[in-house]
């Protein structure tokens, strides 16, 4: 699995990056990136989204560098069951790499609301922000408790 990781989401928000990871990444381990072939649509029924596949289209994002496998698990858990993840191609200014991404675990209707980080800011972050963070903390400190010494 790639160790670069592209966020398209919600964890694009500092707050949200920050919150659930228990600290702040280094501007340094965020490079703008996008993901060719790729558009963010409203996943269905919820107020986040999900990356999906449509040939000419491109989802901004970031790509994290500096996440250690604690932290991959954490953003695993944090994810939850309604993401797999998975491989796709972004585009770090002129190059191409590979970098892990959350897709959805179900199909998203090709018809489905763009989404952006704009809108969820404006519309649902100061509402959802805290609980995220809290749930994040929890996530931690269950994993912290059965990771091996």
């Amino acid at each position: 699995m790639s160790e670069l990781l592209f966020v398209y989401g919600t964890l694009r928000d500092p707050d949200v990056l920050g919150g659930v990871l228990g600290r702040p990444l280094r501007p340094a381990a965020l490079l703008p990136a996008v993901a060719p072939g790729f558009v963010a649509l409203h996943y269905p029924g919820r107020i986040y989204p999900a990356l999906v596949r449509r040939p000419g289209g491109t989802a901004p994002g970031l790509v994290l560098t500096d996440v250690s496998p604690f932290e991959r698990d954490l953003l695993d858990a944090f994810e939850g069951a309604e993401y797999r993840r998975g491989i796709v191609a972004v585009m770090l200014g002129e190059e191409l790499h590979e970098a892990g991404a959350y897709l959805p675990a179900i199909a998203v209707p090709a018809d489905a609301a763009p989404w952006t980080l704009e809108a969820w800011q404006a519309e649902h972050k100061r509402r959802v922000l805290s609980g995220e963070i809290a749930g994040a903390a929890e996530l931690r400190a269950k994993l912290i408790a059965i990771r091996p010494n």
